[in-house]
């Protein structure tokens, strides 16, 4: 097997994250494996049939190679190459020593997830199209792009909040059902929640609106399997634009696929109002808090 592959031109920054001023190196620890398969090449219970995981695989990918295209650093291709060969390793072990390197000698979380996931996801799917990398392999790769997506924000600095029962609910794109949402935006500001609830926007729209309002959790509700593209390409960008914040999945789609936030690496999911409530006041205890000096 050839592994050879053109590595295009990238440049920096799709919604103006700030850089990651530490280089200290804090071990990113896998917390719960991330599938499009799995990130261990095991794979889990087949809900998804292979078209729906090939789908999923191709947006996640698609998704990072468009950020890709705004990056402005690319570590030397040959660095990218063994980097995108360790992703379908049996193991995930020399993919993660490679990002751990890279932030030793001074990369910031902005340059590893534009320069080292993106661009390696933009070299997968040039791979994959001229058939050198195989379907297991690519949703391999897939699942564990998103799996360091989420696992990198544990070299940011802390970033304390000061109310952790706040969130951002969105409608997935494409999502024509907005009637739960409403409801649920509701019951949690009776539950005392703080909660911006927006309709109809598409995944920059919802980006930008993330990274601005610095959000500790944000919640996307989506009704069913087909948005499942929409729904993983909304939380690639998010783990971008909004790296601090918690992602919790709620509608339908739980329902259908009780596995779907583990598949996208989304935080957490809920289905009924009080399986969300849980969930998300767990989540929000993961948060330091800080309380103003009255």
């Amino acid at each position: 097997m050839s592994w050879r592959g053109p590595v295009g031109p990238a440049s920096l920054l799709v919604w103006g994250v700030d850089p990651c001023s530490c280089v200290h190196v804090i071990p990113f620890k896998p917390s719960q494996p991330v599938w499009a398969t799995d990130d261990s090449g095991h794979g889990q219970d087949p809900h998804l049939t292979d078209v729906a995981l090939l789908v999923l695989a191709r947006e996640v990918i698609d998704r990072l190679s468009l950020i890709a295209q705004h990056s402005s650093l690319i570590p030397h291709s040959q660095e990218i190459e063994g980097f995108g060969i360790a992703l379908v390793e049996p193991s995930p072990e020399e993919a993660k020593l490679i990002l751990l390197r890279a932030h030793a000698n001074g990369a910031t979380h902005k340059e590893l997830c534009l320069d080292y996931l993106c661009t390696a996801a933009r070299l997968l799917g040039e791979w994959w199209d001229h058939d050198i990398i195989d379907f297991f392999e690519m949703t391999l790769a897939t699942g564990r792009l998103l799996h360091f997506l989420r696992d990198l924000r544990d070299i940011l600095p802390e970033k304390p909040v000061h109310n952790g029962h706040e969130a951002l609910i969105v409608t997935v794109p494409k999502e024509q059902h907005t009637l739960g949402a409403c409801i649920a935006a509701e019951l949690l500001r009776r539950e005392g929640w703080s909660i911006d609830l927006k309709l109809g926007l598409n995944e920059d729209e919802i980006c930008k609106i993330a990274h601005r309002g610095a959000y500790p959790i944000i919640g996307l509700s989506a009704s069913g399997t087909r948005l499942i593209p929409e729904l993983a390409r909304t939380v690639v960008g998010l783990r971008v634009a909004a790296p601090h914040a918690q992602i919790f999945v709620s509608g339908h789609i739980v329902e259908m696929e009780p596995d779907i936030a583990t598949r996208i690496g989304a935080d957490a999911s809920g289905t009924d109002i009080d399986d969300c409530l849980k969930a998300l006041d767990a989540l929000a205890r993961k948060l330091r808090v800080v309380v103003p000096i009255r």
